[in-house]
Order: structure tokens, then sequence, then C-alpha cells
């Protein structure tokens, strides 16, 4: 029996809050999902689908993309909810979607445009090139209140630490790295940019991009060269208001593949999520093999052990794992001991598909629950079918549950796209149970983050 279900139609513009279904909040239901709020972003310009036709399909032309803020505790019978229109794309990875430490302000890329009335392929989609500033003083009324042009394709966004810089990837050759001063909610200054140092190729793609906790290192994922590239990250000038990158050591082989990656809490390590895709599998992505997920230490300026001889250490692949089929995104506890991916698989297949397996329970994904232990090694747990299509992932403020993004539901009951929630059995045997409640947040959801 369901306990919680806000399953509904898309979520108008100005509307207040979720309805749900009768059904207790105690212990384990969806009052003790933990956090201030939950913040993800839904492109409504294209169906699952259109990751294996490029079709973009049948398409409600007032549908627009969002922003959707949700409060915490989820409660009932209503939930309150705020959702603003802000461009974005779930052809990117999740990171599309950051929030700064506070909390504050989220930022998302504009990979691209909202589709026009005449758009049918994901060739018709204009080419993004904004960043979007979203104040979050008060969760139910966001605020845009800050875009700037970032360059050609935007595909990832992080912010620093200390909540003053955003740095982005995008495609224009020589100009890949783009950092951005933000203060008091106003980006303050032009975008400075830089290309992929450290490459023999000038115009090389990246996928995502990740501040160290301690800010003084950025890792871009290069998921056409199978690296990782880690830069040194400067304040320059008297005032602090200049920047420097520098290569920090060669690129890091990571599997085939990486498509976005996360560091652990303690800096000590990245965390690779290898979706395997590539001009050499069916369909680029639909006949992709296991993903992969790998651990790199990294060397001593961001913590590791300097070698015997008093050499500086080199960062390395310490650990890999299978899991799930197209591993699209990652999330890491607060602790640093487990790790999910939210995996595709096939999920994305339009109905009557030849590829859909018959002899598979769910058309769904999966999610992959991996262990993490200090010095790197990664253990996997397990994988549990979901009847949906996954995408972006998180834990909650205190480790105690899995929220996923539910692109599309196989669900008859779903009516549009959702937030899913994944109880964590904690210990050594730690393992996930589906709840049974969801949060409907409107069309397409991908990113998804909770705010501590």
């Amino acid at each position: 029996m369901r306990t919680l279900t806000t399953r509904s139609a898309f979520i108008s513009l100005t509307a207040l809050a979720l309805s749900a279904l009768a059904g207790g909040c105690g212990s384990g239901g969806p009052g003790s999902v933990a956090g201030r709020y939950l913040v993800t972003v839904g492109d409504a310009d294209m169906a699952a689908s259109a990751l294996a036709t490029s079709d973009l399909g049948q398409r409600d032309e007032s549908a627009r993309d969002t922003l959707t803020v949700v409060t915490l505790p989820i409660t009932e019978p209503i939930t309150r909810f705020a959702q603003i229109e802000v461009s974005n794309s779930a052809l990117c990875p999740p990171t599309c979607l950051s929030v700064s430490k506070d909390g504050r302000y989220a930022f998302v890329v504009e990979y691209r445009g909202q589709a026009g009335p005449e758009a049918r392929t994901i060739a018709d989609l204009p080419i993004g090139n904004k960043l979007t500033a979203v104040d979050l003083l008060d969760p139910l009324a966001p605020v845009i209140c800050a875009t700037a042009e970032v360059g050609k394709e935007p595909i990832a966004v992080a912010v620093h630490p200390d909540g003053d810089l955003v740095a982005i990837v995008a495609q224009s050759p020589r100009q890949q790295i783009v950092i951005v001063p933000f203060q008091n909610g106003r980006f303050t200054g032009e975008p400075a940019a830089w290309p992929l140092l450290g490459l023999d190729n000038d115009e090389a793609k990246p996928t995502s991009i990740a501040w160290h906790p301690g800010g003084h290192i950025l890792a871009v994922t290069l998921q056409d060269r199978g690296e990782v590239m880690f830069y040194e990250f400067k304040r320059a000038g008297p005032d602090g208001g200049g920047m420097a990158i520098s290569p920090w050591g060669e690129p890091i082989k990571a599997g085939k593949a990486p498509f976005s990656g996360a560091f652990t809490p303690d800096g000590r390590h990245f965390i690779v999520n290898d979706v395997r895709w590539g001009q050499d599998v069916e369909g680029y992505n639909v006949g992709a093999p296991e993903g992969e997920l790998i651990s790199i230490r990294l060397g001593d300026m961001a913590g590791g052990t300097d070698s015997s001889d008093g050499a500086q250490a080199a960062s390395v692949v310490v650990s890999s794992v299978h899991v799930g089929i197209s591993p699209v995104g990652v999330a890491i506890n607060s602790d640093g001991t487990l790790i999910a991916t939210a995996n595709l698989r096939r999920s994305y297949l339009p109905d009557g598909d030849p590829r859909i397996d018959p002899s598979q329970p769910s058309r769904g994904g999966s999610i992959s629950l991996v262990m993490l232990a200090r010095d790197g090694t990664l253990t996997n747990v397990d994988e549990y079918p979901i009847n949906a299509m996954p995408a972006g992932i998180c834990f909650d403020a205190k480790n105690r549950y899995v929220c996923v993004t539910q692109f599309r539901s196989f669900d008859v009951e779903a009516k549009d796209g959702e937030v899913g929630f994944w109880p964590v059995k904690g210990g050594p045997s730690p393992s996930l149970d589906p709840a049974e409640f969801y949060v409907g947040v409107g069309k397409g959801p991908h990113g998804v983050l909770i705010i501590r």
C-alpha cells in the first residue's frame, strides 16, 4: 500500500502545493527524507526516446523547461513547492545543476535552448550559451537573479566551495573552461576562459567539471578521450581577484567514456562514472555494455601521500567495479562510504523497438550501490531495478535515502516526471529498498540535489 503519492499532471508555474493521497508520514516514511529542500531541473523539449532516435516526440507546446524546489520534509496531505522557468537540457550530465554550499544560489547551464514550434529532432534545438543563477533565499519564491553568456554549449557547472566563483565547461575550442565571479546575486565580472591545458587537442570536448573540497583543484572529464584532467587553481593579483589555472599532472586514463565525476568529501579521491559509449557502440549508446565506476587517488597536493623518495605522488586509478548499463548519474554520501549510480540501461527505447529485451522484468533502468573504503577501494553491493528512466541521483541530508529523478516512468499511475526515494539500510551489509512514495515534478526531470 502506498504511503504517499504526488503523481499528477504537469505542475502549474503558479501553484503552491503538491496534492497527495492519504497515508502515514511516520518513521521511514516521506517525512523522514532529510534536508532543507530538494531542487531538480526538468527538460520539457524532448521525449525519453530521443536518446535513441533523435526524434523529440510529441510535445506540449505550453510546457517549459523548469527548476523545481520542493520543501522538506515531505508532508501530508500537501507538500509545498515552487517552480520557475529555467532553460536546461537532459542531453547534459546531471551536473548541469549546481547549488552553493550554503544553499542560497542554484546555477544551471543551457546546453540546448528551448525548442521552437517547428523543432522535430535534437538537431533542431538551438545551441545554448547561457548560465543562469537562481536566488533561493526563499525556496518557495525562487528568483532568477543573473544570467551570463559563457560560450558554446555549456554542459556542466560547479560552484566553488567559497561560493564566489562558478566554473563551467563548454564546447568552444580553446575556451572550454570558463570561470565567472559571483557576488551577492550578480555575476561581477566578465567570464574568464582557458583552453584544456595539458592536452594534445585544442578541440577536445569536456563533459563535466568539479571543484575539490579545498577549492584549489578542478577536475574535468573528457568522455571521448577516456580521460580525466586535473588543474591547479590559484587566485592571483594583490586583491585575489585574478585567477590562474595550470595542469596538475598528466591526463589520467579513466575507462572508456568518463561522463562525469565527484570528489569524495575528504578530497582524497575522485570518483568517475564510465558510461562506455562510443562510435564503436551500436547507436553510440544503445548497445553499451555494463558501465564502470572508477576511483582515482589524488596526489600529494590534495592531501595524498608523498612517495618514499620525496617526489610528488602522482594521481592514479586505484579501483574500479562494474555497475549498471549507462550510469549517467553518480552520488557520494556525506561520510564518503557509499556511492550510488543512476543507470539508464535501455529505458529510453521507444515502444515497440525491437531492441527491447522481452526477458527483462522491467523496461526501466536501475540503481547501483557501491561501498567506498577510505583507501579508495570500491566494492559492488548490488544493482536494483527501477521501473522508470533514472538520471540524476543524490543522498538526502542524513544519508537515509537515495533520491533519483525519473525522466519517464513505466508505472501506469505516473502522469509525468517524478523523484523517487530509496531508503538506505546501513551497516556492514548496506542495501536499498524502494519507498512507496514519489514526488511529481513535471516534464523531464534529470538533475537533482538535496540542500543540507
